[in-house]
């Protein structure tokens, strides 16, 4: 019955926003408008608003065969000039500027605030034995600064930006496939960790903070909070092993290896998490290490184990055999507060639904001309509302490819989620929360603002809601991680999001004198989710023998988003 219900809800937000197409084609092919014809091996793909004007840019890491070097090939960025409901070109090209007409082998391509002055650098380069490369914008544009970055060669497949050491800056985590080929059955490269002195100046710490663990061609790092205590961990796919890592970090940036947090297998291409559950922690896709190269769902704990649940949560055509898939995103295609699955293959791309944790294929989703996937990414490109996609070919110099959103992509109508750090016992310092759109990955423009509000050090009653109002902006780390500044006193607090389209929410309130224990204790807090209209709390958030949280009453959530006045006093 429960099921029969969600379904029902799921068609009505479909089919109210498109009647009478709800069967048709998710994705309709826009490249001719934006990037035009391309014959490059693509690897990776980003989207970020590199120049600050609003509109998300397009980004594509070229250059080096499947398992060797190939043809050096340049890095293409594609500036989105708007105007997409009118005829003609709506895409710009702009690498000359961004990367200074860089030609190499790339397998990756990242737009990240290196040295936190609020634009976006570049990283690229630096496969198949070659210097990374590191651009920073500035007034002027961009400039060459990869001398900032070690000089060493190698072989990265992946980065992952983070702030694994908790000194307020992004710091780099890297797949390095080592100097052998890889299908020849070589020792495999170190997972390198490069650490960031605040000014965009990195230095290789891989001896001191890594695990000695060499990998065999890993195609995917990513850096996820596992454990819910707020640092990041590693996460890395591995092909050519016997399993896929999960290095725990101790909160200073130094990684041990856990065998026993992940279940074993060989042949992942990518990790993508997110809470498919509901509980507040963060679950993993793998894709291309099941049997016959089918994904997984691993379900958390809360604690960092995780236990295989595709059995029940991703099977028949949803995960059928031989597909050989290469990458994988997250999204809320239907607007119902939960995040499908979009997975990016050798074959059709495919679009999976999420209905309480169980997925569905939904067939035609995009059109059937990317023949080899390898890069996949997904935002809002003409400003409709709807998440368009930028498809990286590569295997051979395929075209990329540009889809925009159809009317059977809903208009996101979703606030997004947020679980809040609760702080007991201490009245200043850091508040961090997890919040997300309901896609991965997460990316600045993916919101108007993430902040906190807060009050003084003078204990307060809050009669009506919303509850503080000094507010202050909250800075990404890594993940869909955010962390406030320092505060200087406080006693109540809440944690605050609009997305791109406009939706908002507030997380419940918290009180740090609220600790019955006593003493300074930091908790995993309660996921506040207006699309799913629950809450639910981390499973390591409550005392032994405690047992989470009903949902915050829905007025509270109604009064957050239309920003009633408080009245106060002091007690």
């Amino acid at each position: 019955m429960v099921r029969i219900l969600v379904l029902v809800v799921v068609v009505f937000v479909v089919t109210a926003a498109t009647p009478g197409i709800a069967r048709a084609q998710r994705w309709t092919d826009a490249t001719g408008s934006c990037i035009g014809a391309t014959a490059e091996w693509s690897n990776k793909v980003e989207l970020a608003d590199v120049d600050k004007d609003g509109l998300v840019d397009l980004l594509i890491a070229n250059g080096g065969n499947y398992a060797s070097p190939g043809t050096p090939e340049p890095v293409r960025i594609w500036k989105n000039l708007g105007g997409w409901g009118t005829a003609g070109t709506h895409c710009q090209e702009i690498s000359a500027q961004a990367v200074l007409g860089f030609t190499g082998l790339s397998r990756v391509i990242k737009a990240i605030d290196v040295d936190h002055d609020g634009d976006l650098d570049l990283i690229t380069g630096g496969a198949y034995q070659t210097q990374l490369k590191l651009y920073l914008r500035g007034p002027a544009g961009w400039t060459d600064a990869s001398a900032q970055l070690p000089q060493q060669l190698t072989s990265i497949g992946d980065l992952e930006a983070g702030d694994v050491d908790g000194d307020g800056d992004l710091d780099l985590l890297l797949s390095d496939w080592g100097a052998a080929n890889p299908t020849m059955n070589g020792p495999g490269g170190p997972t390198r960790l490069y650490l960031n002195n605040g000014s965009g100046t990195f230095t290789d710490a891989t001896a001191t903070h890594m695990p000695a663990q060499l990998v065999n061609w890993s195609w995917d790092v990513e850096l996820v909070d596992v454990d819910n205590d707020w640092d990041l961990d590693a996460l890395i796919a591995c092909k050519f092993c016997s399993t896929s890592y999960l290095f725990r970090n101790d909160g200073t940036g130094h990684f041990t290896d856990d065998p026993a947090a992940l279940p074993h297998f060989p042949n992942n291409y990518d990790f993508e998490p997110m809470d498919i559950d509901g509980d507040g922690d963060l679950d993993l896709a793998t894709i291309n290490d099941g049997a016959q190269l089918r994904e997984h769902i691993f379900v958390n704990d809360g604690h960092g184990v995780f236990t295989d649940e595709s059995a029940t949560r991703l099977t028949g055509t949803a995960n059928p055999a031989n597909a050989d898939d290469n990458v994988a995103v997250w999204l809320d295609v239907d607007a119902d507060g939960d995040a499908d699955l979009l997975i990016g293959s050798l074959g059709a791309d495919r679009l999976l639904i999420n209905t309480s944790g169980v997925f569905a294929l939904a067939p035609n989703a995009t059109p059937n001309d990317t023949l080899a996937t390898l890069g996949l990414a997904a935002a809002d490109l003409d400003g409709d509302g709807r998440l368009d996609l930028l498809q990286g070919q590569g295997e051979s110099a395929f075209p990329d490819k540009v889809q925009l959103g159809s009317t059977t992509v809903a208009i996101d109508i979703v606030p997004p989620s947020i679980t809040i750090e609760k702080a007991f016992g201490r009245l200043t310092g850091v508040v961090r929360a997890r919040v997300h759109d309901h896609q991965s990955p997460s990316h600045a423009h993916d919101f108007q603002r993430v902040w906190i509000e807060h009050d003084g050090p003078a204990p307060l009653v809050f009669e009506s809601a919303p509850p503080p109002d000094t507010m202050t902006d909250m800075q990404w780390y890594g993940e869909y991680l955010w962390a406030s500044p320092v505060l200087p006193s406080f006693t109540h607090y809440r944690v605050c999001a609009t997305d791109r389209r406009g939706n908002s929410i507030c997380s419940a309130e918290f009180n740090v004198f609220s600790n019955p224990d006593g003493g300074n204790v930091t908790e995993y807090g309660d996921t506040i989710d207006a699309g799913t209209g629950t809450t639910g709390k981390g499973a390591g958030c409550c005392e032994a023998g405690g047992s989470p949280s009903g949902a915050v009453p829905l007025a509270m959530i109604v009064a957050s988003a239309l920003g009633v006045r408080r009245r106060r006093r002091t007690r």
